[in-house]
């Protein structure tokens, strides 16, 4: 199963996202993701890079998900960690940037591993050895997951 970042949820088509979503996620539908980033809100410029991971299995269909931003501060996410990059800088590390699964500007719990099919606990942990390898890919300090739901922490 092959695993890739996107850089923009313009490169995923929305019914198959949104089937990985299902119901009681509404803020992590396509539409509602898709127009923070158009609408200028959730873009590189204001601190959220999209990197989010989509797994498609052999066929080539998209069989989970995972939304992921790379961000350069701590703004939007309603987890004030400010304290911990202060700590950082005290002891000469750098926190940021970080790579951070969340819903921007939106602190309500929900699933942050997407995946509808028979085997979604292979799925989930597909996707979570992905966002590993992408945070020590990447120069990031640490890998972070807000507000996840029960069932997924």
């Amino acid at each position: 199963m092959a695993i890739r970042v996107a850089r923009s949820l313009q490169e995923v088509d929305a019914p198959h996202w949104n089937a990985l979503v299902g119901d009681g996620a509404p803020f992590l539908r396509h539409e509602f993701l898709l127009a923070l980033e158009q609408s200028g809100c959730a873009t590189p410029e204001t601190g959220w890079d999209a990197h989010h991971l989509l797994q498609h299995d052999a066929r080539g269909a998209l069989i989970g998900a995972m939304p992921l931003y790379l961000k350069p501060h701590s703004w939007g996410e309603f987890v004030f960690d400010f304290a911990w990059a202060e700590a950082y800088q005290r002891a000469g590390l750098r926190y940021y940037p970080r790579l951070v699964s969340a819903v921007p500007f939106t602190p309500a719990t929900g699933p942050r591993l997407l995946a509808q099919d028979a085997n979604a606990a292979v799925t989930h942990r597909s996707l979570i050895e992905a966002a590993r390898d992408l945070a020590r890919e990447l120069p990031v300090s640490s890998l972070h997951v807000l507000f996840p739901s029960a069932s997924q922490r």
